[in-house]
């Protein structure tokens, strides 16, 4: 395996940052996912402009609208119905400038009359908002208001036939939030800000910070986009779903690009982490509902129930397994094991599966990151680009992208940090 270093190139296009400042994929900020540099760069790799790419792991539509972009077709899924509107959003090119404007006016109008207490909805999870007696909660009394308002005027323009714009104002909902809730991201949950109670926004505020994402992010892209028509349409080919059973769905041999990040073998339920816009949004109202989007991602962590499975029998898993067994009495959860399989056993079906979507010498760029349990790194990048050489591809080389810190459970036993690096792969 050819290992090459190449953070100097890599480790700020490796990250979601610099996409904050990027027309349109500024619309909502992830944590995780790559820049559209990052796409960008890979593409200017080819000797000649792809036909068709893929991104199995679509996550806010990152490759899809860069290659859109670019003019190449991309084919993405993504499992999350919230990524998934976001993603669709984005790539969608009829809005217009002076029709958003003006509901844009229509709703701040709404807004300043919104002034009596608004019920909340029907939820089964009871962690969201502020009543009587309880002693935590993440949306204070008047940010609940505030975000009842909001969402009352979405469901009336959704009625009066204006949905393509209601995903506009559900995402800039969305990405307000967490900044006006009580909670902040932390790894791999939410955790209560200090001095929460102490923090007062209010209802007014909230409808300010929604109004200046509308007026100053989402209507400025549009009115400077909506002249320039794209030579594809990946709005088309954006599709919600499960990516170990909708990869079946792509034609054969159609695809000679995949550019990709599957989720992290780092325990991290991103279904848990963005449970707010899912909840808030609309998009969740059972425990039932949010367990089928948790069962419908990569096997990646351990908030739901895992089997045993049989999995790729390379090497460096093997060893890694068996270091797991010998520390299994002291893991902070006993299923990791199972959810190390399923990943691996996953990723191995996906390999299989999208062998014959591939055009002969097709490319595929994988992003991942390496991870560490039980005092050990697990090498997850060399492992892949075996399993991937077992299922007839070549392993080009993996390039490293950048050093980052394993959790601070693990940093404890580690000396060293953990590479994040992107496996480069042809078809035969």
């Amino acid at each position: 395996m050819k290992y090459f270093d190449y953070t100097e190139k890599l480790q700020d296009l490796v990250q979601f940052g610099s996409n904050r400042y990027q027309p349109i994929h500024r619309w909502y900020n992830l944590i995780e996912g790559y820049s559209s540099e990052f796409v960008r760069r890979i593409i200017g790799e080819q000797k000649t402009l792809p036909k068709a790419c893929l991104d199995p792991f679509g996550g806010v539509g990152t490759t899809a609208l860069s290659c859109q972009q670019l003019g190449v077709r991309c084919y993405s899924i993504e499992s999350s119905p919230f990524f998934h509107e976001v993603a669709s959003a984005k790539l969608n090119p009829d809005y217009r400038s002076q029709e958003f404007e003006n509901l844009v006016i229509e709703f701040e109008k709404y807004l300043r009359r919104c002034k009596k207490q608004r019920k909340a909805p029907r939820m089964e999870t009871q962690t969201l908002f502020e009543y009587n007696g309880k002693k935590r909660w993440v949306f204070d009394k008047s940010v609940s208001n505030a975000l009842f308002d909001i969402i009352s005027k979405i469901a009336k323009l959704e009625k009066n036939g204006k949905a393509p714009y209601t995903s506009l104002f559900r995402i800039a909902l969305g990405a307000q939030l967490i900044s006006v809730s009580n909670v902040f991201r932390n790894g791999k949950c939410l955790a209560y800000r200090k001095n929460w109670k102490d923090i007062k926004i209010t209802r007014m505020e909230v409808h300010k910070r929604f109004l200046n994402h509308c007026k100053e992010i989402l209507l400025v892209d549009i009115r400077t986009n909506e002249n320039i028509p794209p030579k594809v349409y990946n709005h088309l080919y954006c599709s919600h779903g499960d990516s170990r059973q909708h990869i079946n769905f792509i034609s054969d041999n159609s695809i000679d690009l995949m550019i990709t990040s599957p989720p992290y073998l780092n325990s991290r339920d991103y279904t848990d982490i963005y449970r707010l816009e899912l909840w808030i949004l609309g998009f969740v109202s059972k425990y039932e509902d949010e367990q089928k989007i948790r069962k419908s991602a990569l096997t990646s962590h351990v908030q739901v129930a895992l089997k045993d499975r049989e999995y790729p029998k390379i090497p460096e898993l093997k060893s890694f397994l068996s270091h797991l067994k010998g520390v299994n009495g002291s893991l902070w959860n006993k299923n990791i094991p199972f959810m190390v399989k399923g990943y691996f056993a996953d990723m191995n079906q996906l390999f299989q599966d999208l062998y014959p979507k591939l055009t002969s010498q097709a490319k595929l760029y994988i992003n991942v990151s390496n991870s560490a349990y039980g005092g050990q790194i697990c090498e997850v990048d060399t492992i892949l680009a075996k399993i991937a050489k077992r299922n007839g591809y070549i392993p080009i080389e993996i390039r490293t992208a950048r050093l980052i810190n394993s959790s601070k459970q693990q940093q404890v036993q580690l000396s060293k940090k953990l590479r994040e690096s992107v496996i480069v792969l042809e078809k035969k």
